[in-house]
């Protein structure tokens, strides 16, 4: 290409050495590190670590990535069986829920709170494999820049969303089945599966921002996700789950609204962002703080952490794009943390259920409560 454009000019020998050292420069640039694009993800640690590459936190990450290249991409037709008939379809069981000891081979039971290990059978594992696949190699390409973690993401995304023989169906309508019930379709209360995809989303950003991961691709990455949102909107069970009155709700709208930030729909965007307040903000956390919601279940306490946790994520996403917060809704979210903020350190102190592991969960809140506090419009 070079010599095309001097070829029948008269260019001085230093022009010449100019313009190669440009090409050089320009080819290098493709692939160094530039600033990265997330609007959930946190990157702190992860800038920090570019500086320190023989340190142990550098270290976990490219052994992460590297496991996950060796453990190779995964698909949603890697089922050995299908409930739908369909290998492409997403499918996954409903963790709470279990075989009735009295009416073995009948519908399944609930048991709030205790996981039914059945689910390993269906898609929710290989979902969070693809979730772990991509994120841990986007970071490993971020601090690297090694084109082997770059090939294996895109190989992962053509894999799961793109090929026709092994993308996923752009829809949830076996997610979260119980057997027994439904005719083994799906829930609307497994619409929070696709919780996940917002780690996709993030990941496929971060690897963007770095090397174009193509045209073709992304183009048909923004028809999978806009089709997904389309179906959110439209599905039965999409709105059923739109008009839960709990945390599944507010997860439901960062999902949503997070597709259509990658699809590009903007004035669906401003149609969640304007009823969120009065939809999620306002019913779901009383004067006091309390999420009543989340209170009632057997995880009072996680599941509370999680509701704010997503209300963080919603305000997040929504400053990334370019909105404004109202002061009622920081208020109302700062009213919640200061409800369970008593509680840290001393669990005998709470006077609702639960069964699941505080300190970890009591790790969660404070990692929550410090994203809230980073927020510009703080």
């Amino acid at each position: 290409m070079i010599k095309q454009f001097l070829k029948g000019r008269f260019v001085p020998e230093k022009m010449v050495l100019r313009i190669l050292i440009s090409v050089m420069l320009l080819t290098f640039a493709k692939y160094s590190m530039g600033k990265p694009i997330t609007y959930i993800w946190d990157l702190t640690e992860l800038k920090a670590l570019r500086n320190l590459p023989t340190s142990e936190a550098y270290k976990q990450v490219v052994s992460l990535a590297n496991m996950r290249m060796k453990s190779g991409v995964v698909a949603v037709t890697d089922k050995q069986t299908s409930i739908s008939g369909n290998k492409h379809e997403y499918e996954s069981l409903s963790i709470y829920w279990w075989p009735d000891p009295k009416n073995l081979g009948g519908p399944y039971i609930a048991k709030d709170g205790e996981y039914n290990p059945e689910y390993k059978q269906y898609d929710f594992p290989r979902l969070l494999q693809l979730v772990e696949n991509l994120r841990d190699c986007s970071k490993a390409f971020y601090l690297t820049g090694d084109l082997k973690y770059y090939g294996f993401f895109c190989h992962q995304l053509d894999t799961w969303f793109i090929n026709e023989a092994t993308r996923m169906q752009p829809d949830f309508n076996y997610c979260q089945f119980i057997p027994g019930r439904n005719g083994n379709r799906g829930n609307p209360q497994g619409m929070i599966d696709a919780y996940n995809f917002n780690d996709v989303l993030e990941s496929i950003r971060l690897v963007h921002s770095k090397k174009s991961i193509g045209r073709k691709r992304m183009k048909a990455l923004k028809n999978w996700f806009g089709s997904f949102a389309e179906w959110m909107q439209t599905s039965s069970y999409g709105q059923t789950a739109a008009n839960f009155k709990n945390s599944q709700a507010v997860a439901y709208d960062v999902t949503l609204y997070d597709m259509y930030l990658f699809a590009g729909n903007q004035s669906a965007r401003r149609q969640i962002r304007q009823s969120f307040y009065e939809k999620r903000v306002a019913t779901q956390i009383e004067p006091d703080g309390r999420l009543p919601q989340e209170l009632l279940r057997t995880k009072a306490f996680y599941y509370s952490i999680s509701c704010i946790r997503h209300f963080v994520d919603f305000l997040t996403i929504t400053i990334a794009d370019g909105a404004m917060l109202d002061s009622l809704t920081l208020i109302k979210i700062s009213s919640s943390i200061d409800f369970l903020t008593p509680y840290v350190g001393h669990q005998e102190l709470f006077p609702y259920s639960e069964i699941g592991d505080w300190k970890g969960h009591e790790a969660l809140f404070k990692t929550t409560v410090e994203r809230f506090k980073q927020l510009p419009n703080r």
